[in-house]
C-alpha cells in the first residue's frame, strides 16, 4: 500500500487524502470499469486491445485459457453476419467460416445464432477446410 499512496504524494497524511479523493471521483463517475472489459481481461483503447490480440495469437489454442479471453474484442455474431442475404449461402458459408476458424465460436453458438442445426454448421466448416 505504500507504493500506491506514494503515487498521491511523498507525506502519508496527504497521500491518503488524495488517495480517498480519486476513489470518490472514480465511484461517482458514470458506468463502471469492468463494464468496459474486453475479453474479460482487457481494459484499454482499442489499439491496445490489438496488441494484446496479437501477443495472444498463438495461444488460441490452449483450452485452459476461457474462449471469452482467447479471443478478446472479437466481433460479435450479429455483426459478422451483418448484410448477409438471406438467400446467399456462400456468402453465409464464407461468414460461418470465418466465425469459427477466424474467431473461435463454437458451432452451436453459430448454428443457435443462424436458426439452422449445428450438423449444417458442421458440414460447412468441414466442407471449407477441405477446400
Amino acid at each position: 500500500t505504500d507504493w500506491v499512496l506514494g503515487q498521491f504524494s511523498e507525506k502519508m497524511i496527504t497521500a491518503r487524502q488524495r488517495y480517498r479523493q480519486f476513489v470518490a471521483e472514480g465511484m461517482a463517475e458514470e458506468g463502471k470499469p469492468w463494464e468496459k472489459l474486453v475479453g474479460q481481461v482487457f481494459l484499454g483503447s482499442e489499439k491496445f486491445v490489438a496488441r494484446m490480440q496479437e501477443l495472444l495469437e498463438g495461444k488460441k489454442e490452449i483450452p485452459e485459457i476461457p474462449r471469452s479471453q482467447r479471443y478478446p474484442g472479437r466481433p460479435p455474431l450479429n455483426r459478422l453476419f451483418a448484410g448477409t442475404s438471406p438467400g446467399n449461402k456462400q456468402q453465409r458459408n464464407r461468414r460461418i467460416t470465418e466465425a469459427h476458424i477466424a474467431y473461435g465460436y463454437t458451432l452451436k453458438e453459430i448454428a443457435d445464432f443462424l436458426g439452422v442445426h449445428y450438423t449444417t454448421v458442421s458440414k460447412v466448416v468441414g466442407g471449407r477446410m477441405k477446400k
